[in-house]
């Protein structure tokens, strides 16, 4: 498994170079492994855990960006917004990154209590990867909250249905590969079927 881990981390370090070919080969392993060794990197615990903990003021910045961007239309295009509520969508955000923050909050308090690591490790105050955490957040309500209930009966529902199909004495030698796993939900109900798992999630080497 850890061989595998590592031949994935390759691929997208390969896909990171090709994207920025001009990088040299220090550059590239302070991305792997941060600075020095206090300072993690791209792919690190102490990212992940400082994405976590910055969450609401890497939220707020952007929130602010886009009321400046806002402000600098002309009054035309801001009247065309306003009947479209933009400036009442901008106050719903902010309200929803107030109580987002609870739960990246106690993520990141959480990770520190599992890994001793990361309780001495410096939080950079800019630091962290806002869109990965969302994109953590999105996969918790899809695979997990009742909200998410119609689009797992809707994505899920026909690869249960066809497994369910193979009669259950010859499950335990149906072995079942789920790329894109998110947090695990789709990996778990396959699990209860009794077939042997193997679920992959690029974002969970990072984040999730």
């Amino acid at each position: 498994m850890e061989a595998f881990v590592a031949s994935l981390c390759l691929v997208m370090l390969g896909l990171y170079i090709l994207r920025k070919p001009s990088l040299s080969f220090r550059t590239l392993l302070e991305i792997i492994q941060g600075r020095s060794k206090t300072s993690g990197g791209y792919f690190s615990l102490e990212r992940a855990t400082s994405s976590y903990d910055n969450y609401l003021s890497m939220s707020l910045k952007e929130l602010a960006d886009m009321r400046y961007s806002y402000g600098k239309l002309g009054r035309g295009h801001k009247r065309i917004g306003y009947e479209l509520g933009y400036p009442a969508k901008l106050d719903k955000l902010g309200e929803l990154d107030e109580a987002n923050v609870k739960i990246t909050r106690a993520i990141a308090n959480f990770a520190r209590g599992e890994f001793p690591q990361l309780r001495n490790a410096a939080t950079s105050s800019a630091g962290g990867d806002v869109g990965r955490v969302r994109e953590t957040l999105k996969h918790f309500v899809r695979d997990w909250s009742r909200e998410g209930q119609e689009e797992r009966d809707n994505i899920f529902g026909p690869i249960l249905n066809v497994l369910n199909q193979v009669p259950p004495d010859e499950r335990a030698d149906m072995k079942v590969l789920i790329p894109g796993s998110g947090l695990g939900r789709l990996a778990w109900e396959v699990s209860k079927l009794g077939a042997s798992v193997y679920h992959i999630e690029q974002a969970g080497l990072h984040q999730s």
